[in-house]
């Protein structure tokens, strides 16, 4: 499967599982929801975090290879995976 955007000039991808496989090929990804910057990606030690806004909050998550556990962190109320159309890719 390829990651693209939906169009060339897109910032948002076509479906959660592009968002799903980018994560489980442990690409690290740059994302916006409400307008907050968030990395998801690896610390110096290869486990795998999400950060906010340039490492104003960061959360070690327990499993580094679990895709799910990283789909279901709530951010502002929801699951990433229930507002993955609402996310800008800022980098991948």
């Amino acid at each position: 499967m390829v990651v693209r955007r939906v169009k060339a000039d897109s910032d948002h991808l076509e479906s959660l599982e592009q968002l799903r496989f980018a994560l489980d090929v442990r690409m690290e990804v740059q994302i916006k929801i409400n307008d907050v910057e968030w990395y998801i990606g690896f610390d110096s030690e290869g486990k795998r975090i999400i950060s906010k806004d340039n490492g104003d909050f960061d959360y070690h998550f327990k499993d580094t290879d679990d895709v799910d556990e990283i789909l279901d962190y709530v951010i502002d109320g929801k699951k990433i995976r229930d507002q993955w159309q609402d996310i800008v890719i800022v980098a991948m």
